[in-house]
């Protein structure tokens, strides 16, 4: 959120940086030695058989042969999806952060890995088709970046709308050669176009729970309303988590009311709007919760095929055996 919404600066750590160096020396090697590797010296989906290059993938021919796919990615990247184009530079950049920080577990270039984290830094905002997911991976606003980055397409810089090869340039910097030796999969075998949006409905979830929470304090002063369904022991006696801590949370808010005073003229039982609408809040607060923890999850780990895992051996796990 800070990324998306205040701009905050990202860098890797040397960690991150050594994981996703030696992923991409490990997709580099593997092609050397033969291996099959999806999306990279095969082709993807019902190509997924058809051998695309055989060998070292730094050597001359390949090199060339590379080179041209990775020109053709770049052109092809703004013509990816249906618009509308996404009109909120926010979901862009969550859609860039999210991105940059899965992508540590893939085996990407590092220099597509810098370029990705400069245009975040630098506010190059790629404009990017809302429609075109797969559902299993959002390939098309993600080939959207991958053209801007190659300059192709159009983007943003600093809010003002121009050419990809124009933003790249006023942000002072260059596009991504096609001469670089880039897995493109790696950046674009991704749901962070998806789950970017998520983290920022997470974080708007929270204010509109909040808010509900006050509301609901203020309700009960202004009804007058009987504590007793809020108390601890009642609350005990259902140990339902989220409900016991929105009971305690609403109680908290109106601590030191005129609720908490006697009143003969009080009434027993409260409209169910009232007397409930703790149970209907801590069970939102429940969802939100687990809506949060899957989204932490979720741009905190690998979302993409083929899994490069550098360091294992046989011995790793008993079916690799």
């Amino acid at each position: 959120v800070a990324i998306a919404l205040d701009g905050a600066k990202v860098a890797l750590s040397p960690d991150a940086k050594q994981r996703q160096s030696n992923a991409y020396g490990l997709l580099l090697e593997a092609s050397a030695e033969g291996i099959a590797v999806y999306g990279f010296n095969r082709g993807a989906g019902p190509a997924r058989e058809i051998v695309l290059f055989a060998g070292d993938p730094l050597a001359p021919a390949n090199r060339e042969l590379l080179s041209k796919r990775v020109a053709r990615q770049f052109l092809n990247g703004p013509r990816q999806g249906i618009g509308p184009e996404v009109a909120e530079e926010e979901i862009v950049r969550a859609q860039l952060a999210v991105r940059a920080n899965t992508m540590i577990y893939e085996a990407a270039s590092p220099a597509l890995s810098a370029l990705l984290i400069e245009m975040l830094n630098r506010r190059v905002t790629p404009v990017v088709q809302s429609r075109g997911s797969l559902g299993e991976a959002d390939l098309a606003a993600m080939a959207n970046v991958f053209g801007a980055m190659g300059g192709v397409g159009d983007a943003d810089f600093q809010g003002r709308r121009m050419s990809a090869a124009a933003a790249l340039e006023a942000a002072g910097l260059k596009p991504l050669q096609p001469s670089e030796v880039v897995y493109p999969s790696a950046l674009i075998s991704t749901n962070a176009f998806s789950v970017g949006q998520a983290a920022l409905l997470v974080h708007d979830a929270k204010l509109s729970l909040d808010w509900a929470d006050l509301i609901l304090a203020m309700d009960l002063e202004a009804m007058d309303s009987s504590v007793t369904p809020l108390s601890t022991p009642v609350q005990a006696n259902r140990p339902f988590r989220y409900l016991n801590l929105e009971a305690a949370r609403v109680l908290d808010m109106i601590k030191g009311s005129y609720l908490f005073d006697d009143d003969p003229a009080r009434i027993i039982q409260d409209p169910e709007s009232m007397r409930a609408s703790s149970q209907r809040q801590g069970s939102a607060w429940q969802a939100w919760a687990d809506l949060r923890d899957s989204v932490l999850l979720s741009i905190n780990s690998s979302d993409h095929n083929p899994a490069i895992l550098p360091g294992l051996t046989p011995r790793s796990s008993p079916e690799l055996s």
